[in-house]
């Protein structure tokens, strides 16, 4: 069996992918680089516009309750979508570490020793080369955001502020040196439905993005070779800081008057790994 490497940080999605993975698959080590880790590193290399708008974001979905909800989607029955299949938990059998970053030496220590065949990343800062390198022969990421129209962070928020309702979803990508520039292995679309907030979309999209590489993992281990689909192009790059106050009170405007209203889109049935059979 494969042994898999995780690297996330340590949001509920981030903990329900470890739970997930460990169900099913031989994970030798988990990498955790917390959010709280992420944002003080911005103050130290005094990327302090960049701080700052990440501590609003942080205020502004701790107020919303979007965290509680996050929390919520990603816990056993309790769910908005009344999902029953978060993973048991079991007693961790993987090396854990906790880093303040992503990059520290001790990640790439870890990883080299372990000797992972698959390294899975989600929700961590950029990896540097001496990570790239020790991470193993394939490294993969489930990417918020609709490659490669939608790069960087709040990329579901973007295609609905700008009416991009084809462009929401989720992607498994390989990882190489770019920001979200890898071959794409797929896009997860989720179903749409006109109540839904940037933050159901999003937790929608992730678990069902979870679900398919659980899915690309299984074919893998049974001789699969994964796709490899080469981005045709480099669309814009969002970061945090582009995600104004100004936008959140025009979307909200727009919503709340009517102006903007979610196209029904039903859920899809047949997914690439069935497809590939």
């Amino acid at each position: 069996m494969k042994k898999i490497a995780i690297l996330c940080s340590d949001d509920a999605h981030h903990h329900y992918l470890i739970a997930a993975l460990q169900k099913r698959f031989n994970v030798a080590a988990v990498v955790i680089e917390p959010g709280v880790s992420q944002r003080k590193r911005l103050l130290q290399r005094r990327k302090y516009v960049d701080y700052l708008y990440s501590e609003y974001h942080r205020f502004r979905r701790e107020w919303l309750g979007l965290n509680a909800y996050r929390k919520k989607y990603f816990t056993l029955d309790q769910s908005p979508d009344q999902s029953t299949d978060q993973p048991a938990p079991e007693p961790p059998s993987y090396k854990l570490l906790t880093a303040d970053s992503i990059n520290d030496p001790g990640v790439a220590e870890l990883l080299r020793e372990t000797g992972s065949d698959i390294t899975i990343v989600m929700g961590t800062s950029i990896l540097g080369k001496r990570v790239l390198d020790s991470a193993g022969p394939m490294i993969l990421n489930i990417h918020g955001g609709y490659l490669p129209d939608y790069r960087g962070n709040h990329c579901f928020f973007f295609a609905v502020y700008e009416g991009r309702f084809d462009r929401i979803g989720s992607t498994i990508h390989f990882i190489n040196a770019g920001i979200d520039t890898g071959e794409i292995v797929e896009v997860v679309v989720p179903p749409i439905y006109p109540q839904d907030s940037v933050e159901a979309l999003y937790c929608r999209a992730e678990k069902l993005a979870i679900g398919r590489l659980i899915s690309w993992l299984e074919f893998s281990e049974a001789g699969g070779t994964l796709p490899r689909t080469a981005q045709p192009y480099r669309a814009r790059l969002y970061r945090t800081r582009d995600r104004k106050p100004y936008h959140d009170i025009i979307l909200a405007l727009r919503r709340i008057s009517g102006r903007l209203v979610l196209p029904l889109r039903p859920p899809q049935t047949i997914g690439a790994a069935e497809q590939q059979d």
